[in-house]
């Protein structure tokens, strides 16, 4: 049935990918069908080729005009899928770097931790342990870097009244971006450290955890949206 193939690729001619040929199949077999139906009638083939041929001779032009339609439709989707995967691995290479990022901050929190359960068996901090805390902050210069404010603190009772007194400190209080931090505070905790980042980055870019992923999926399901339209209209006409 060579005629009918001639016929159906003429339509398709300037269409591609998996649709395309299924919508091709689905034509010939539509085709197909007729010819079969008229030769049952009585018709040969070459005459039942002929008159289905004809039939959906008068259905050719439409058929073009909106399998120009389905190629740009096909095109837009094509489009929001590889920006979708775009904007995905963007929002990986980001999510990334900000981790590389926070791992600073919980290597922070990590020695906040330990400097807590260090003292918090000891009466009070003599000049062996003052020089122990200065020794460890050079030796974590690469996160200190980032501390403007630094202290060990505390918790007493004189005279009934609980106070907090600073009994390690370095910078000064309240010119770090991120706050007040603390670590180690707690009802039965008599010692806790307490700290400011000069920058805190994490707040800044927090957001970006979010927005590239949200972008993809929304232009995910904008792709699967036109996909699956385009796939169902279309093969409504063949």
């Amino acid at each position: 049935m060579k005629q009918i193939d001639e016929f159906v690729n003429s339509i398709y001619e300037n269409v591609s990918g998996k649709e395309a040929k299924e919508l091709k199949q689905e034509m010939r077999s539509h085709i197909v069908e007729a010819v079969e139906e008229l030769k049952l009638e009585g018709k040969s083939e070459q005459e039942a080729i002929s008159i289905a041929l004809e039939r959906f001779g008068d259905e050719k032009q439409i058929t073009k005009g909106l399998l120009t339609i389905f190629q740009y439709q096909n095109k837009f989707a094509k489009w929001l899928m590889r920006s979708a995967i775009a904007i995905l691995l963007i929002g990986l290479v980001v999510s990334i770097s900000l981790t590389m990022k926070d791992n600073t901050y919980r290597e922070t929190s990590d020695l906040m931790s330990h400097v807590v359960k260090t003292y918090e068996n000891k009466g009070k901090l003599n000049a062996d342990d003052k020089r122990a805390l200065k020794d460890m902050v050079e030796r974590n210069s690469e996160i200190f870097n980032n501390i403007s404010y630094f202290a060990v603190v505390k918790n007493t009772e004189e005279e009934g009244d609980n106070t907090s007194k600073k009994l390690f400190l370095q910078g000064r209080e309240g010119i770090g971006e991120s706050g007040l931090m603390r670590q180690g505070v707690a009802e039965d905790n008599t010692w806790y450290v307490e700290w400011e980042y000069a920058n805190y980055d994490f707040l800044k870019y927090e957001p970006f955890y979010y927005i590239f992923f949200a972008i993809s999926g929304v232009l995910f399901i904008l792709w699967r949206i036109v996909h699956y339209y385009n796939r169902t209209r279309f093969k409504a006409f063949v």
